[in-house]
C-alpha cells in the first residue's frame, strides 16, 4: 500500500491565491512487528502441514479392510496352524501353512520397505528445499546490494525483499534485523550478514556406528559380575542377529591359549573377529582403541590382558544396527544374559542436520524441521523410526517365540528361545525354527521346518495367537498379544496423524486471523478506495458546476453592458 505525502506549493509572486500542492514522497505502509509475527506463525503452520502430509502417506500403508491387510494375514497364519493341528499329516494343510507364513513375512517387509521409501522421498525433498532456500538467500543478497547502492531505496525493492523473507518463513523460523546493517538468522546462526554477505546452508549427514560396551563406569568388565568362570562347562556365548553365535568354554584352546578367567575376553574377541559371517558386520575389541594419523585402530595396551568387551558395527548409521546377546552359562550358578552398559554403549544413529560454516542450525519450526526430525534418528521426534522399531519388535518376537519353547505341563509353557535359554529346565527345550532373523529385513519363514512339526509343537504354536503375556519391547513390562500389538502400531500412526491435523487446523486459523489483521493495515482496501473515488468525483463535479455558474454569470454581466 502506498500513501502520497503532499504539501502546499510555495508562493512565487504577490498573488495570495493558492498554487496547489507538490508531491513530497510516496510512503510504503507496513507493520514490521506484525509482519515478523505473521512469518513466525506461517513457519509453524508449514511445519504441521508437512508433517501431516508425511503421516498421511504412512497411514495409507496400514490401511485395512475386513478381509485384507496385515491383520488378516496374521489371522490366516494362525488359522493355518490350527488347521494343521487338527491333522498334522495333511499335506494340504502343511502347504497352506507354508504359504501363509511366507505371505506374512512378505507383507510385513512390504510395509517396512514402503516406510523406507517415504524416508528417501523426504531426503529428496530436503535437498530440493535447501537448494530453494539458498536461491532465495542469494536473491536477498542481490536486492540488498541494490538497496545499498541507492540513495533512497525504492519501495518496490523493499517489497521484493519482504516477499522473499515471506517465502523463507515457510521453511524455518528466522530473526531479521532490518537496521542499517541488514542481517537474517536461522535459529541462532547468521545466514545473511552485513546486507550482502550470504552464507549458504548445507545438509550434513554424520552417521554414528553402534557400539555395545560391557563395562561399568570404572571401565571394569561386567561379563562375570554375577557368576564365575572357573570350571569345565562354564561358557560364554555371543549371538549376533539371533541366528549366528560363537562360544568359548573354560579349558578349551583358542588361538593357542587355554581359555580361563584371565583371557576369556581375548578368546571371545578372536572368535567373533574370525567368524566368516560376523566379521563382515561387526568387530570386537578388548578395551578401547586409539587412532593413529591414518585413522588405523590401535588396540588398547597391554594386548595380552583382558580389559572389557566392545562390539562395534562396521557400518555407520542405522544400516549397521544389529541385535546381539551374551549368554553366560555357569555350571554352578546357572545361565543368565549379560546386558551392555547403557551409560557407555552407543546406539546407531543417522544424524542429519543443516549447517552454515560448520555450525549446526537449531530449527524450531518450518517445513524443513518436520523433514529433518523424521530423518534424524536422534531427534526424539522421528516418527519413521518409531514405526520401524515397532515393526522390528514384532518381527523379533515372532521369530523368537517360534524358535524354541519348554513345556512345563498343564498347558503351561516357557515361550521363546530367549526365555528358554536361561530357564532352570533349559535341558527340556524343544526346537521349532519356523522363522529366522531378528528384524523385519532379516525375517524369513523356514519352509522345511513345517514338515518336522509334531502334534506337541502345534499345540504350543496354537497358544501363541491368544497369549496376552508377550512382551514386545524388552524391559518395558507391557504385555499383549501379536494381533493387539500390531493394532497398537496402527493406532499409534492414526493418533499421531489426528493430533498433527488438530494442531495444523488450529495453527491455520491463527495464521489466517493474523494475515487478515495485517492485510487490513497494509493492503489496499478496495471499498475504501471506491468511496474516495466517488468522493473525489463528486467534488470535481461540484467544482465544475461552480465554474460553469461563474462563467454564465460573467457572460450575463457582459451582455447587460452591451
Amino acid at each position: 500500500k502506498r500513501v502520497v505525502d503532499v504539501k502546499e506549493s510555495a508562493h512565487t509572486d504577490s498573488r495570495i491565491t493558492g498554487r496547489g500542492v507538490d508531491t513530497v514522497d510516496t510512503d510504503r505502509i507496513t507493520n514490521i512487528y506484525m509482519y515478523d509475527n505473521l512469518m513466525d506463525e506461517k513457519s509453524q503452520n508449514a511445519e504441521y502441514e508437512e508433517l501431516s502430509t508425511m503421516l498421511s502417506d504412512i497411514e495409507s500403508l496400514f490401511f485395512e479392510t475386513e478381509d485384507s491387510g496385515f491383520s488378516t494375514d496374521l489371522d490366516n497364519y494362525f488359522q493355518a496352524i490350527e488347521d494343521l493341528r487338527s491333522n498334522p499329516y495333511n499335506q494340504i494343510y502343511k502347504t497352506n501353512l507354508i504359504n501363509q507364513g511366507n505371505v506374512l513375512v512378505d507383507n510385513l517387509q512390504s510395509i517396512y520397505s514402503e516406510i523406507e521409501d517415504r524416508e528417501v522421498i523426504s531426503q529428496n525433498f530436503l535437498t530440493d528445499h535447501v537448494d530453494e532456500v539458498n536461491g532465495i538467500l542469494s536473491d536477498i543478497g542481490d536486492i540488498n546490494r541494490e538497496i545499498e547502492n541507492a540513495i533512497i531505496p525504492s519501495n518496490d525493492l523493499l517489497d521484493t525483499r519482504d516477499r522473499l523473507e515471506y517465502q523463507l518463513s515457510e521453511f524455518f523460523d528466522m530473526d531479521i534485523d532490518r537496521g542499517e546493517h541488514y542481517s537474517l538468522s536461522i535459529g541462532d546462526v547468521t545466514a545473511v550478514r552485513y546486507n550482502t554477505n550470504i552464507h549458504e546452508l548445507s545438509i550434513v549427514e554424520d552417521d554414528v556406528a553402534q557400539k555395545d560396551i560391557y563395562a561399568d563406569i570404572n571401565n571394569t568388565s561386567t561379563l562375570f559380575s554375577n557368576s564365575t568362570f572357573d570350571e569345565i562347562g562354564d561358557t560364554i556365548t555371543f549371538t549376533f542377529d539371533k541366528d549366528n553365535e560363537v562360544s568359548v568354554e573354560f579349558g578349551e584352546t583358542v588361538n593357542g591359549n587355554v581359555v580361563d578367567a584371565t583371557n576369556v575376553i581375548q578368546s571371545l574377541m578372536y572368535k567373533i573377529n574370525n567368524d566368516s559371517y560376523m566379521s563382515n558386520h561387526v568387530e570386537a575389541f578388548n578395551g578401547p582403541y586409539s587412532l593413529d594419523a591414518d585413522d588405523n585402530k590401535i588396540p588398547h595396551a597391554p594386548t595380552n590382558v583382558d580389559h572389557y568387551l566392545i562390539i562395534e558395527s562396521k557400518n555407520s548409521g542405522l544400516e549397521g544396527k544389529f541385535e546381539s546377546t551374551i549368554l553366560i552359562d555357569d555350571v554352578s550358578d546357572g545361565a543368565y544374559y549379560e546386558t551392555k552398559s547403557e551409560l557407555k554403549s552407543v546406539e546407531a544413529q543417522n544424524d542429519i542436520h543443516l549447517e552454515v560454516f560448520e555450525k549446526e542450525i537449531p530449527l524450531e519450526s518450518g517445513r524443513i524441521k518436520s523433514i529433518v526430525d523424521n530423518l534424524d534418528s536422534n531427534s526424539g521426534s522421528n516418527k519413521f523410526e518409531t514405526y520401524k522399531d515397532m515393526l522390528d519388535n514384532f518381527a523379533k518376537k515372532l521369530a523368537d517365540i517360534s524358535e524354541n519353547y519348554i513345556f512345563l505341563g498343564d498347558n503351561e509353557y516357557v515361550y521363546g528361545e530367549h526365555e528358554s535359554m536361561i530357564h532352570s529346565d533349559a535341558s527340556k527345550m524343544q526346537s521349532l525354527g519356523l522363522f529366522e532373523g531378528s528384524t523385519v529385513k532379516t525375517l524369513q519363514f523356514n519352509d522345511s521346518a513345517v514338515g518336522k512339526l509334531s502334534q506337541e509343537n502345534l499345540d504350543y504354536l496354537a497358544t501363541i495367537h491368544w497369549n496376552e503375556n508377550v512382551e514386545f519391547e524388552e524391559g518395558s513390562g507391557d504385555v499383549t498379544t501379536f494381533s493387539k500389538y500390531f493394532q497398537n502400531i496402527r493406532v499409534q500412526v492414526s493418533a499421531d496423524k489426528e493430533n498433527v491435523d488438530y494442531l495444523a487446523t488450529t495453527q491455520e486459523a491463527v495464521t489466517e486471523s493474523l494475515q487478515l489483521t495485517y492485510d487490513k493495515l497494509v493492503k489496499v482496501d478496495k471499498d475504501e478506495e471506491m468511496v474516495n473515488l466517488i468522493k473525489y468525483q463528486s467534488a470535481y463535479e461540484a467544482n465544475a458546476k461552480i465554474i460553469t455558474v461563474v462563467d454564465e454569470m460573467l457572460q450575463t454581466i457582459l451582455n447587460l453592458k452591451s
